[in-house]
């Protein structure tokens, strides 16, 4: 009886210490919040973004552009400055009532080249409205780098 409760906690203790290993370290990895602001202006038909991060001075229409798809719809795109995130998320739409917005349809986040976009389409194009973003980044620069290689393959080429 004793020798197998010892052997039960031997392997107990075997098995804490392999998964405490594979745990990742603490603080490998963190978030930022942002805000992207969008106001639409009914007497010129325009919206006009900004990107707000804390303790930065806000960036206007932050590479705000427009590209049409091959089903002939309009998406309008901005840059939400998560450059080095591995993750982005839309945490909150304000006002949260605005139906003309709803997340997969009318609009969402996107990663292209070496950053995330938040794209519009459709009527959320139309209307005031506010997006808090959180983007998650590895603390160790060289470890985006590593993983997402494919991201920069191109941006030194020339033709």
């Amino acid at each position: 009886m004793k020798a197998s409760g010892i052997i039960w906690s031997a392997l107990l203790f075997l098995a804490l210490c392999a998964f405490s290993e594979a745990q990742p370290p603490q603080n490998s990895y963190y978030w930022n919040v942002r805000t992207m602001e969008c106001n639409f202006y009914e007497a010129s038909g325009f919206t006009r973004c900004s990107l707000r991060l804390p303790q930065l001075n806000s960036e206007e229409n932050p590479q705000c552009h427009e590209e049409t798809d091959s089903k002939n719809m309009t998406r309008t795109y901005c840059r939400i400055g998560c450059e080095e995130g591995d993750e982005a998320t839309v945490l909150a739409k304000k006002p949260s009532w605005n139906h003309k917005c709803n997340l997969h349809y009318t609009y969402n986040l996107e990663r292209r080249w070496e950053d995330w976009f938040l794209w519009r389409s459709e009527s959320c194009t139309e209307t005031s409205v506010s997006f808090t973003i959180r983007c998650g980044f590895p603390r160790n620069p060289a470890v985006f780098y590593r993983e997402h290689a494919n991201l920069f393959e191109y941006e030194d080429a020339t033709s």
